[in-house]
């Protein structure tokens, strides 16, 4: 973004043992999950503790001459593991400071969720999630997604999303691994009833030069 200045800080341990990354899991309450961190929850590789801090000062106007808004996203993922199961716990925040604002931060969005992963058979697991989020006023979400790993280098899942009003939106998207762990293919759709029905249709590649 121009004019801007972005600071991401990830609180976990930023290696296992032995010099490798962790994977990539999904850590927002809420947050639409790629198909990487969808195979990464099956991967059983999301069992631990982590916590994200994303910090942005872009300016509220082009004719701004510096920063004069502080934005702020806190997402924090806490899980377990129970035989077959894996129980997790996700909290996020964010919170603005607008160019008319003298005092602090002012909150914009809070989310609270509980989680759980169930392996149906080796290569197949339904996920959920449940919880509350609040915006201009508190709701419930839910979400329910099931993820099929056919081989090591592939990846699909379907999710669906929902509040207490009804269907939100419904998502298909999948991961194929050309060079593993380096370079793949991504595709995925979503779908809002509400709306134009399908959107955000898209194919794409991933290259990753673990830099």
């Amino acid at each position: 973004m121009a004019g801007a200045v972005a600071l991401v800080a990830g609180l976990s341990t930023p290696c296992w043992a032995g010099g490798l990354s962790l994977p990539d899991c999904p850590v927002a309450a809420f947050g639409e999950a790629s198909a990487s961190q969808h195979a990464a929850m099956l991967s059983d590789g999301c069992n631990y503790e982590s916590s994200r801090l994303k910090l942005e000062t872009p300016r509220a106007k082009p004719v701004d001459s510096g920063p004069s808004l502080v934005k702020a996203e806190y997402s924090a993922l806490s899980s377990m593991r129970f035989s077959s199961l894996v129980g997790s716990l996700k909290f996020d925040w964010a919170g603005l400071r607008g160019s008319d604002t003298n005092g602090g931060l002012r909150t914009e969005r809070t989310a609270l969720s509980v989680g759980g992963l169930v392996r149906l058979v080796e290569s197949l697991s339904l996920q959920t999630n449940f919880g509350l989020e609040h915006t201009a006023g508190p709701r419930t979400r839910t979400t329910v997604s099931s993820v099929w790993q056919p081989t090591k280098s592939g990846v699909l899942f379907a999710e669906w999303a929902g509040t207490e009003t009804g269907t939100e939106a419904r998502r298909i998207g999948g991961r194929w691994w050309l060079v593993p762990r380096t370079f793949a293919i991504d595709l995925g759709a979503r779908y809002l009833p509400a709306g134009p029905g399908w959107v955000d249709q898209r194919v794409g590649l991933s290259l990753n030069l673990g830099l």
